[in-house]
């Protein structure tokens, strides 16, 4: 049996940990029941073993081990939710291959606990615009109008050399300064407001810690930027940088990401996945 759900991009700015949005990017896994838990990927069946995401995911959903393949079109340690992709898919396909069709709550409470990053599960799971909020995730709008762009570099970055960045705490002014970025994203995404979207820019919860990590991630935002792009943020943990703009300025945005990415990399425009895990 098998089960699909799409990339995503979390924080999209000053969301951090909050936004996410589904990309249509897919990830899609078969499951059988087995007598051990293995997945290919492609060049051969590998076991797993307690504390794999997929391992943990699967026995969570199904209490039994499962052979797992796996295609996935989103890049993995790019900042585009592989994990919450394949975690979700492999939750779902596992469900469908005892006979179970998953409840997306459910799938999202699994992958979440499992993976870590509601902002990244949720998007996964429901498609769309997603915030997560303290009683779970919210569906917010987005205008269709808006154009999403993706400049994926070739270099990986793990999320937990990206983590490991962070503060342990932030100052009350630049948590403020956050707070009115993120309620004015939310609305500009909604909108299509440009000025909105200007009083969204920057962040100083993560990107501004990260930037040592992938300089080129800043500087494909800036030329997004630069070149019309309503919005520019680093996608999840990075490298990638995402752009959002209008249909007017997408190819602008494309060349000038593009010229700045160079031979390393991809950029590329995306829809945004509404249909979530399918």
């Amino acid at each position: 049996m098998k089960a699909s759900a799409p990339a995503s991009s979390g924080n999209l700015g000053p969301g951090f940990d909050v936004l996410g949005l589904a990309l249509d990017l897919r990830c899609t896994v078969e499951a059988r029941a087995s007598d051990e838990m293995t997945v290919d990927d492609g060049d051969g069946p590998v076991g797993l073993e307690f504390g794999d995401m997929l391992y943990d995911v699967v026995t969570e959903s199904v209490g039994r081990p499962m052979a797992l393949s796996v295609h996935s079109e989103v890049p993995r340690a790019r900042g585009l939710g592989s994990s919450s992709a394949v975690t979700a898919a492999a939750a779902a396909a596992a469900q469908r291959a005892i006979g179970i069709e998953p409840e997306r709550q459910r799938i999202y409470e699994i992958v979440a606990a499992v993976e870590g990053h509601g902002d990244n599960a949720a998007p996964a799971v429901w498609g769309g615009l997603m915030a997560v909020g303290s009683s779970g995730p919210y569906r917010l709008e987005i205008n269709p109008d808006i154009v999403t762009i993706v400049g994926i570099p070739d270099a990986r970055l793990s999320t937990k050399r990206a983590r490991e960045v962070l503060p342990a705490t932030v100052p009350l002014a630049a948590a403020t300064r956050n707070v009115s970025r993120a309620v004015l994203l939310v609305e500009a995404l909604r909108t299509g407001d440009p000025e909105a979207f200007a009083q969204a820019a920057g962040d100083e919860f993560h990107e501004q810690q990260r930037d040592s990590l992938s300089p080129i991630t800043g500087r494909m935002i800036a030329a997004a930027r630069s070149s019309g792009a309503l919005h520019g943020a680093w996608s999840g943990a990075g490298p990638t940088a995402l752009a959002l703009a209008t249909p007017e300025r997408r190819n602008a945005v494309v060349e000038a990401m593009a010229s700045v990415l160079g031979d390393d990399g991809t950029v590329t425009v995306l829809n945004v996945d509404y249909d979530g895990l399918i």
